[in-house]
């Protein structure tokens, strides 16, 4: 249950075709393999933070999407989203994402780990990050070099 947590055009943004959390429940379950969904959590009290979710590319098993949304303040969940990338990485996986043109502050948040625009359309950007770029990040030396 996480498109309550969002406004109408936020949630557009995360998911366009998707328009109810059964239907999202329903699309999560219909397609193991495709695609995995996860709740960020604060480690202290359980506080839900944040939601992402992993869909594999179809030409490649090795790269995946990621995608996803926050209700709280960005720094909250900035770790946990670091964490996510700098797994999928090490297990081998090329990372990517993609959102509207018009979503700055999905493309200012995906910038600020090391995403780089690699493609464009008229509605959207495609961005893809490396280990290298996104541990080189002042967000991920925030924290992870302490």
């Amino acid at each position: 249950m996480v498109k309550n947590y969002f406004s109408q055009l936020d949630w557009y943004n995360i998911v366009e075709d998707i328009h109810s959390d059964q239907e999202w429940a329903d699309f999560v379950e219909a397609h193991p393999g495709f695609v995995s969904c996860y709740i960020l959590k604060k480690c202290d009290d359980g506080e839900p933070l944040a939601f992402i979710y992993l869909l594999k590319e179809y030409d490649n098993e090795m790269i995946v999407s990621i995608h996803g949304g926050g209700w709280s303040k960005p720094l909250l969940y900035y770790r946990g989203y670091i964490l996510m990338l700098r797994t999928l990485m090490e297990r081998g996986y090329k990372v990517r994402t993609y959102c509207n043109r018009d979503n700055s502050s999905a493309i200012r948040f995906s910038r600020s780990v090391g995403f780089i625009p690699y493609s464009y359309t008229e509605c959207k950007v495609y961005m893809w990050v490396n280990y290298k770029r996104m541990t080189s990040s002042k967000l991920y030396k925030y924290y992870y070099s302490r």
